[in-house]
């Protein structure tokens, strides 16, 4: 039975909190979804029965992942969160002034991201901050579902007024070392479907979840790939 979905951004379009509503719908049939609420933005979804969906953040969860990024960040830094993601437009995506034509104003590129600590000798603060990958999700020539490391990006506040020179030198060298592992991880994640012929993909805010009902979730936390078959 394919299924409705109205989506509810508290803050803004596919950031932030905010609650989907799922109504199933017989074939032929029609739903209908009320929302009272205040909004800043709302995303509708008509989802087939044909739909399959990968929720990110579960994925990339796991301690194996975790343990291979504690291990790329060595002595470098320390991880304070999990694997996150978020969808990103192209002109969100921080290099995007690098290349803006590289792809459409508008695409969807998926951010997958961690916080981080990074402890400085007692004459500097402590720098707090994140390290995200942006990855690019689609179906090739034959229908396959592909995913790429499309580039990464940091961020952080602290380390002054003496360490910033030495925290940025040790992130440029461990950040883009993490985008082979990464695509390792993606290509495992995604082995699964990569031999199967698709029609459709798209990216889906939160866990992507169907279970009818009302859902309170974050779009910053996690993203879901969807396909149809």
């Amino acid at each position: 039975m394919p299924t409705l979905s109205e989506y509810w951004f508290q803050k803004q379009l596919l950031g932030g909190p905010f609650s989907v509503y799922n109504q199933p719908f017989p074939d032929g049939g029609y739903a209908w979804i009320a929302n009272g609420g205040q909004t800043a933005a709302t995303l509708t979804w008509v989802r087939p029965d044909n739909e399959t969906v990968v929720d990110l953040a579960s994925q990339l969860n796991s301690q194996d992942i975790l343990s291979q990024i504690d291990r790329l960040l060595g002595s470098h830094a320390n991880r304070t969160s999990g694997m996150m993601a978020q969808e990103r437009f192209w002109w969100q995506v921080p290099y995007y002034g690098q290349d803006p034509g590289r792809h459409g104003e508008w695409d969807i590129l998926v951010r997958l991201y961690f916080d981080f600590h990074i402890g400085t000798p007692w004459y500097c603060s402590d720098a707090n901050g994140d390290i995200d990958y942006y990855i690019v999700v689609y179906l090739n020539g034959a229908g396959n579902l592909e995913a790429y490391v499309d580039g990464w990006s940091y961020h952080y506040s602290g380390g002054g007024p003496f360490c910033t020179g030495g925290i940025n030198d040790a992130l440029n060298s461990a950040v883009p070392a993490g985008v082979g592992p990464l695509q390792t991880i993606l290509d495992t994640k995604l082995a699964a479907l990569a031999e199967i012929k698709f029609s459709a993909v798209y990216i889906l805010p939160g866990s992507g979840t169907k279970v009818p009902g009302e859902h309170a979730e974050n779009a910053d936390d996690d993203a879901a790939i969807a396909v149809l078959s």
